[in-house]
């Protein structure tokens, strides 16, 4: 079948299930919840997951079996939580590293020479290694689960990643599996607009299955192109990497648990300086936030492909959105709560 055929029918199937889940109030985001309050107040369905699962399938062979499996039990740890039925973060968070540690360890997924003198020594350690490969995914796991609370900000966000390995593929200097890339970036595209518009959420499940696709994909990547820097890939996912990191130390220093969610991500500080100035209302609020973020994101993206091999550079990127990023949250964060 033609893959735009399938994601013609998958779409429509869809809609039509999303009106079964709306008028069921089965797989719902609940008005009110963490992300609903900054994007809508009506009944969005949480099926952005399944959708991106399916999507998969087109592409099922032998190879990615494994991959396959993995990100089904990925997405349905993800919909349990979205249906409130792993309502323990703790609990997630230990299944997700089961999962994780198994895929890396039955896909004997390694790295090596990343070029940190000492982490490569150790990563000569093939428990160690494994340890750190799965320490690398759960990070970004998290990180996508952190950062979807507005719409389109994570899939704009890994749509920039997608389309600057498309860049990179097209223009012959790695590759990859050309064919996954070109249609995931269409799958990516409707998401999006379909996200933008609240006709579909991520929830759980849908962010758990883009931090493990991605950060294992480009984890394939590197090891498949050493010509690339370490640093880039980095890069390309400092994002929601700096976000779980940065977010278990503020929420420590704040005496909170980092298993606990809150309102208090830089995404949310953005949009909360937006939309207290009363131009735009909270719909648009919520895009033009993300879009800024997303904005930001692609800036860097560009001088990042334009210097893939260049470890140098990519280091002063990483520093450098690390310390913007700090120093933006704390700016926005000080005005947002100094007048309460």
């Amino acid at each position: 079948m033609n893959f735009l055929l399938y994601l013609t029918l998958l779409t429509f199937l869809l809609l039509c299930t999303n009106k079964f889940f709306i008028n069921n109030n089965i797989l719902v985001s609940e008005t009110g919840d963490r992300h609903q309050k900054f994007a809508s107040n009506e009944k969005v369905p949480l099926t952005g997951g399944i959708f991106l699962f399916l999507s998969f399938l087109f592409f099922f062979n032998d190879e990615i079996l494994s991959f396959i499996l993995f990100s089904f039990l990925i997405l349905i740890l993800g919909t349990f939580s979205d249906l409130k039925n792993i309502k323990s973060a703790l609990t997630r968070f230990i299944i997700q590293i089961s999962l994780v540690l198994s895929f890396v360890i039955f896909n004997d997924f390694q790295l090596f020479n990343i070029k940190i003198f000492l982490l490569d020594k150790l990563l000569a350690y093939e428990v160690f290694n494994y340890l750190f490969v799965s320490f690398c995914i759960l990070i970004v796991i998290n990180g996508s689960n952190f950062f979807d609370g507005l719409n389109t900000l994570n899939i704009g966000y890994f749509f920039l990643v997608s389309f600057a390995i498309y860049y990179l593929q097209e223009a012959k200097y790695i590759s990859t599996n050309e064919v996954f890339i070109n249609y995931f970036l269409l799958v990516l595209v409707i998401t999006f607009l379909l996200n933008s518009i609240n006709k579909i959420y991520l929830g759980d499940a849908g962010s758990y299955l883009l931090g493990f696709t991605f950060s294992v994909f480009l984890i394939k990547i590197y090891i498949e192109n050493p010509s690339i820097s370490p640093f880039f890939i980095i890069v390309l996912l400092w994002y929601p990497s700096f976000e779980t990191l940065f977010s278990i130390i503020r929420k420590n220093i704040m005496n909170k648990s980092p298993m606990r969610p809150d309102s208090n991500h830089l995404h949310q500080q953005v949009f909360h300086l937006i939309y207290k100035r009363k131009i735009f209302n909270k719909f648009h609020s919520n895009l033009l936030s993300a879009n800024l973020i997303n904005l930001y994101n692609l800036v860097i993206f560009i001088i990042s492909v334009s210097f893939f091999s260049n470890s140098q550079i990519q280091v002063l990127l990483i520093l450098l959105n690390i310390s913007l990023y700090t120093f933006i949250y704390f700016k926005l964060f000080i005005n947002r709560y100094k007048k309460l």
